[in-house]
């Protein structure tokens, strides 16, 4: 009975090591398809990249990371760190489903096949590979043949070269700035903070002010209210009498407008008249022309007379001689 259940827990060991040992084969592809090994060396970090990462082609699949080590080189101390990797043979095809399957490797890093490190994930911070066919793209083989896999290149990623850049930057005297501008800043934000307390404490100045005057605006408007109201009662009490002595004296205004009227009649009958003995060829203004034209003669004979008299005052006594 012992040897029986002895048997039976071998037979199941060995299943399971059997299964196990498929499951891995077929994982890895190398029961039913051929591998290929390859490597790729990296100048910078490699943080979060893992044996068995996966290695991708645009996404895709296309092996794992078997291997990870450091290499240093002697003289300069320059460290490298070479990625083996296995992948699945005929995995590019050319040409559609039936055209030929890629599997020379140095074939495709001259038709421009790189590899770069990918983010997988955000929270855990693991990478992987990923590989892709960048044609025109130079080719930094660093392996110098000393490698017996082929070597596929690294292609330098666009957070890699920013990196750099920022390495470069003069950090200490960016921050020396920054502290300036945020001391300066502070120093802007407590004056602002001052004139703002000094205009608010005007503003509340101000309001009070404002309400005083308002108020007395309030008086001052009621009583020009009451002001007006006793000149409207005045002016209608003024309209009153003014109307009841117009009405009083109505009848005398008519007596007056009526002398008025005639003494107008007789003022337009009296320039009538004159018009008439005015008028060219009238008698009356013949007579008026006879008599100025006499009175003009005669006063010419009189001014005669008296430069006469002024030249010689005898003249009256001795008659009219006249002047030699």
């Amino acid at each position: 009975m012992k040897r029986h259940a002895l048997l039976t827990g071998v037979f199941v060991t060995g299943a399971v090591a059997l299964l196990i040992v498929a499951v891995l084969m077929l994982g890895s592809g190398g029961l039913f398809g051929r591998t290929l090994r390859a490597v790729v060396y990296f100048e910078g970090s490699v943080r979060g990249l893992y044996v068995g990462a996966p290695v991708t082609f645009r996404g895709v699949k296309v092996g794992e990371v078997d291997d990870i080590d450091i290499d240093v080189e002697p003289d300069t101390l320059a460290t490298r760190i070479p990625v083996s990797l296995t992948l699945r043979a005929g995995s590019i095809r050319m040409g559609g489903p039936e055209g030929q399957r890629l599997n020379n490797i140095p074939d495709l890093v001259q038709r421009g096949l790189r590899a770069r490190l990918v983010l997988q994930s955000v929270v855990t911070g693991q990478t992987g590979i990923d590989l892709d066919l960048k044609p025109g793209t130079p080719a930094r083989l660093l392996s110098r043949g000393r490698s017996r896999i082929p070597e596929i290149p690294a292609a330098r990623d666009r957070l890699d070269a920013l990196l750099e850049q920022l390495t470069t930057l003069p950090l200490n005297d960016l921050l020396g700035d920054v502290r300036t501008t945020i001391r300066s800043l502070n120093q802007a934000l407590q004056a602002t903070q001052a004139h703002v307390g000094q205009a608010s404490a005007q503003l509340v100045r101000t309001a009070r002010q404002a309400e005083e005057t308002l108020a007395v605006g309030a008086n001052a408007l009621q009583a020009v209210q009451q002001q007006t109201r006793s000149t409207l009662a005045a002016v209608e009490a003024l309209s009153r009498q003014s109307e009841q002595v117009v009405r009083e004296t109505a009848p005398e205004l008519q007596g007056s407008l009526r002398s008025t009227r005639e003494a107008a009649d007789a003022a337009r009958t009296a320039l009538g008249q004159v018009a008439d003995i005015t008028a060219p060829g009238a008698p009356v203004r013949a007579d008026l022309e006879g008599a100025v034209r006499d009175l003009a003669l005669a006063s010419r004979n009189l001014r005669a007379l008296s430069e006469r008299l002024e030249r010689r005052p005898n003249a009256l006594l001795f008659g009219g001689e006249t002047e030699r």
